[in-house]
């Protein structure tokens, strides 16, 4: 099957003609698709998402018939159909995109990766507009096989067990994919440098200028420039070695901290070990005296900057807030300190910002920055740039542009939208309401702009479980899936529209359909904790425990940090319930505190399943008085009312997952009766 551009297909050395665009669409779908079997549900709500029901339906029958009827003729077996999935037999098939992402694996090139063009945009090319929701997952998963396969041919570039030749073409491949990779093109210039060739060197430069002069109004970084200059200067190379006396292409040494360094080892004998990843810590934003009424704004800009220095993995992220957990907690080797000090102007707030090297308390880097809305954006990626910059990492500016945008936006709207943020985060039952109206006036200021439609769907989604006796609302429902998905047709690359989408189709019980989004909110941005721990959360809920396990053991195994220390153990508390882990979900429980009302029932229905009965009796009273203290209703909080609300609060999709929730609950003396899953 070829995809890189132009849907092909054979079996044999017979061509198979589909015109159908679904069915090649569909074919295509299957074959990159991380489950070994899709739902049909999952095409129909994919491939017709325009139409009814019924006529989906028909028309994924119809198209399953003609792709059997292409493929029978030649004694294909590998399409396998059910009443329920649909699959391929990937033992008996070979896709172009599979093999360039295993020869990247293995860190080797693939020819189309050295054609000169960006193949990878060319997935799907011709039959990606067949339906609206296939065209913003072929966006999205373009996004995440680009991102997969720079990220293994970086690591292929720095091995040194490679020929000039093999160097040459990952350095290419990387190139053909970003070409602003600046560390790729300094690998070319100095390959070319070092072999006599320095005219082709500096035309690598020059292109890499004009390029980042004309798209992005930037300058290559300073190891670039000081590289360049060393070959203009017919100077020595920096660490460079003796002339190559063979096909190996020696490169300078990792541990010389030199501008124009490459981090590769010099002896290809001796193995190298894994690469510790940098840690970056970020603490909280202070604007001193006054009465801080910009303080949403600098707050605002540090949460934006976290979550555009989460979607590189070159480092890991730590949201610093709770300032005396931080200062219990040792330092890491590694880890690096960004903070921020300032005060309030007329129109704008002026930070000193501070990168500072945790173990020695050393300075790396200070910037006077004077934020304004009408500078944010660019505010946010010399940000990055600089810190980048300071520790000697890459960062595309093609791929920064992309992550921190470039949209235009009305100022007083975006104001807005950042308090309404404020007051979103701040989970506050009494302003719910009030983030809500606030979210309204951004989309009809700014109805281009994909974060508010988000905000809007997460306030829908929420808004029974934030305030405690309001049951389900269709329209609230059934309004959330609308707004998820214009912020994902918007924006089909922002991780967070993807995860939005995923969570409103499984709060309207499209379970099926929530597993198309939440795997792509993953890949997209699998080093946000926040992205990785809902995405669990909602694996969990739609049944694929094993999927949400491994997530949250892997979270905790990498002792990753978030900003509010409990809630992510409430995600967790659920997460482990409907995986049958009643043990892990006491611990958890006991972990989150009482900041969602909810958890003390988790606790309460494990320790029953536990034998447990006196102590998840307790937790079920805890619960209720948690609760009564919260409620929202004008109707008296009466056990009755309370456990009727918990169980209709979550999108459970299978019968016995939430058959054993409301089991514990009735055992540890909850009234049930009368209450059925999915009667809301």
């Amino acid at each position: 099957m070829t995809l890189l551009g132009n849907f092909a297909l054979r079996v044999g050395d017979k061509d198979i003609v589909l015109k159908n665009r679904k069915a090649q669409a569909l074919l295509g779908y299957l074959a990159l698709s991380d489950s070994r079997q899709e739902n049909r549900e999952q095409l129909v709500g994919l491939l017709w998402s325009d139409s009814s029901e019924e006529r989906a339906r028909a028309s994924l029958r119809q198209t399953l018939h003609e792709i059997r009827g292409a493929l029978e003729p030649t004694g294909f077996g590998g399409f396998l159909t059910d009443k329920l999935g649909v699959a391929l037999d990937r033992k008996n098939i070979r896709v172009d995109v599979t093999e360039m992402i295993a020869a990247a694996d293995a860190g080797a090139t693939h020819p189309s990766l050295l054609e000169g063009t960006d193949c990878v945009e060319g997935i799907f090319r011709g039959i990606e507009s067949t339906d609206p929701m296939f065209q913003t997952w072929v966006a999205a998963k373009r996004q995440t096989i680009r991102d997969h396969t720079i990220r293994k041919l970086e690591n292929a570039l720095r091995r040194q067990d490679k020929t000039v030749d093999n160097t040459r073409d990952i350095a290419n491949s990387i190139l053909s994919l970003d070409p602003t990779h600046e560390e790729a093109c300094r690998v070319l210039m100095r390959l070319y440098a070092v072999t006599g060739e320095a005219s082709t060197a500096l035309r690598i430069y020059k292109n890499l200028w004009d390029l980042l002069e004309r798209d992005y109004d930037v300058e290559p970084s300073q190891q670039t420039q000081d590289l360049i200059a060393e070959i203009k200067l017919a100077l020595p190379l920096s660490g460079s070695p003796a002339p190559i006396a063979t096909d190996t292409l020696h490169l300078p040494d990792p541990s010389v901290r030199h501008p124009s360094a490459e981090p590769l080892q010099t002896d290809p004998g001796s193995p190298r070990p894994a690469p510790t990843k940098l840690v970056l810590s970020v603490r909280p934003f202070y604007l001193a005296g006054g009465l801080a009424t910009k303080d949403h704004l600098a707050q605002g800009f540090r949460r934006e900057l976290i979550s555009c220095l989460v979607r590189f993995r070159e480092w890991q992220v730590r949201d610093a807030s709770d300032s005396q957990a931080e200062s219990a907690r040792k330092k890491a080797d590694n880890e690096y300190v960004l903070e921020a000090t300032g005060h309030e102007v007329q129109d704008a707030v002026q930070f000193v910002l501070t990168l500072q090297d945790g173990s020695t308390g050393a300075y790396l880097w200070s910037e006077n920055l004077n934020l304004t809305l009408e500078n944010w954006r660019q505010s946010q990626q010399v940000v990055v740039r600089r810190v980048a910059t300071a520790l000697n990492v890459h960062v595309s500016a093609e791929r920064l542009q992309h992550i921190a945008g470039q949209q235009r936006i009305d100022l007083k709207a975006y104001d807005v939208w950042l308090y309404g943020q404020a007051t979103l985060l701040g989970f506050d039952q009494n302003r719910w309401d009030d983030a809500s109206e606030l979210f309204k006036k951004v989309v009809q200021r700014m109805p281009y702009f994909a974060p508010a439609f988000s905000s809007l769907a997460q306030l829908n989604n929420s808004y029974h479980i934030v305030k405690p006796g309001v049951l389900r609302n269709a329209d609230l429902t059934r309004q959330a899936l609308s707004y998820a998905h214009e912020a994902v047709r918007l924006d089909p690359l922002d991780s967070r529209s993807q995860l939005c989408l995923g969570w409103s189709h499984a709060m309207a019980k499209l379970y099926d359909q929530a597993m198309i989004y939440i795997p792509l909110a993953y890949d997209l941005n699998d080093n946000d904790p926040w992205t990785r721990i809902s995405a669990a959360n909602c694996f969990a809920f739609c049944g694929q425990h094993t999927r949400a396990v491994e997530i949250v053991d892997t979270i905790l195994r990498e002792q990753v940090p978030f900003s509010h220390a409990q809630l992510p153990w409430a995600y967790i508390t659920a997460t482990r319930f409907l995986a049958g882990d009643y043990d892990g979900c006491v611990v958890a429980a006991d972990l989150a505190g009482d900041l969602n009302a909810n958890v003390p029932a988790w606790k309460s229905a494990a320790l029953f399943h536990l034998g447990e009965r006196d102590a998840a009796a307790a937790a079920l009273s805890r619960f209720f008085t948690t609760v009564s203290r919260r409620w929202t209703l004008e109707e008296p909080a009466r056990p009755e009312t309370i456990t009727r609300w918990l169980l209709h609060m979550f999108p459970i999709a299978r019968a016995d997952d939430w058959g054993r929730l409301k089991e514990g609950l009735a055992g540890a003396g909850a009234p049930v009766d009368g209450i059925h899953h999915h009667q809301w």
